[in-house]
């Protein structure tokens, strides 16, 4: 249910149903069935510390910040992220219950790319300054909805090949469409971003694969195909990457980003204070500094950048182990196998796509290390036999 209202935002696109804060009342509701029956701590992960430790930054950072009080008036945003963090990986705990969550997440994530395709069509499969969005909510944006297609395309891809020999025809031609349009709306989103970042998940699957002359052969197919597809004002705006007005506001606001940590290396100008220490130190109209590592080095210092790092080291440890278990401990283990690689390729293709664009805290990463702790969770009690609590 939360994942319903926060991805396909029902009540965003029907006002009638705008009444109630839909995704507080979820998370509150579920949070007191948790904390009732006495398994919201549950499963233990070295990243459930790193999460903790990433949010204490953020609170003495806050403390220490060009404007304290609009730091902590941010604070509950991730505290809500953290909330679904421990939800999630003490909730869905077993093969089955991963299997329907991810299934719930790859579905409302296909509404989107199949809107975004819908409304590429309209206009004649052609360039659009603005691209196409996902619907309301955190991927109206198209550079936003082009990350989301990032991180869907080797989910939805892991999750077919995975599953593909336990379905009829028609059961394997709906899900082969999640992936390619997967594609089409990284495409469609007119984001250079974002199809950088589906390039690096093919790549890092291409390294990861037994089979790489089969495997350079599919992908130089498949980049022949999407090249054909790209409108020729996008590939034009390849061309000029670096040199147009859009590469170099982003390349002075990164170095605006490294100045800021220099000045301030321990914790940063303070959480959420990017815009107001833009302006303060370099007089600056307060814009975003479009990169996830320069957003979270200037405003939670080195402190904070070196817990995101490990965060994301430790959930490539952990798809490793989720795989390593799978190999040597359970006999059916394909499932859990190819969606360890499918969260491993989610996680490059959000960090190359989000090196663009502003996005530390939508939930692109928490979702994703939410999943891929779950999924250890679920491999390791599925080895050991354990009833889920």
């Amino acid at each position: 249910l939360y994942l319903f209202f926060e991805y396909v935002r029902p009540q965003t696109l029907y006002p009638a149903l705008d009444v109630l804060p839909y995704t507080r009342i979820i998370l509150m509701l579920t949070l007191a069935i948790a904390l009732i029956k006495g398994n919201l701590f549950a499963t233990k992960n070295a990243a459930n510390h790193l999460l903790i430790a990433f949010f204490l930054i953020i609170v003495v950072s806050s403390a220490f910040a060009f404007d304290p009080g609009h730091s902590f008036s941010m604070i509950p945003d991730f505290v809500a992220w953290m909330i679904i963090y421990f939800l999630i990986i003490n909730i869905v705990n077993t093969e089955r219950r991963f299997l329907v969550f991810m299934l719930s997440f790859l579905l409302y994530s296909f509404k989107m790319s199949q809107y975004s395709f819908r409304g590429w069509a309209s206009h004649g499969f052609g360039f659009s300054d603005w691209g196409t969005g996902g619907g309301p909510g955190w991927f109206h944006n198209s550079g936003e909805f082009g990350i989301q297609m990032c991180v869907f395309l080797p989910l939805a891809a892991c999750f077919f090949w995975a599953l593909k020999e336990h379905w009829p025809l028609w059961k394997k031609a709906l899900f082969a469409l999640l992936p390619i349009t997967a594609m089409t709306g990284m495409i469609s989103s007119s984001s250079r971003g974002a199809l950088l970042g589906g390039v690096a998940v093919m790549l890092f699957f291409l390294l990861k694969s037994k089979y790489k002359i089969k495997g350079t052969i599919a992908l130089l197919l498949i980049l022949g195909a999407v090249y054909l597809a790209i409108p020729e004002e996008q590939k034009m705006r390849f061309q000029q990457a670096g040199d147009d007005q859009t590469s170099i506001a982003r390349i002075e606001r990164w170095e605006k980003g490294l100045e800021m940590a220099r000045r301030y290396p321990l914790l940063g100008v303070g959480y959420k204070n990017w815009e107001i220490a833009d302006r303060r130190l370099f007089f600056g109209g307060g814009a975003y500094c479009h990169n996830i590592f320069v957003e979270c080095m200037s405003e939670l210092g080195y402190s904070g950048l070196s817990v995101f790092i490990l965060m994301i080291i430790y959930t490539f440890i952990n798809n490793y182990r989720t795989r390593k278990i799978a190999r040597e401990q359970l006999e059916d283990s394909k499932f859990i196998s190819y969606m360890a690689h499918g969260l491993d390729g989610a996680l490059v293709g959000y960090l190359v796509s989000g090196f663009f664009v502003t996005v530390l805290y939508y939930p692109y990463f928490w979702i994703n290390i939410s999943m891929t702790v779950a999924l250890n969770k679920a491999a390791r009690n599925s080895a050991s036999k354990k009833p889920p609590y």
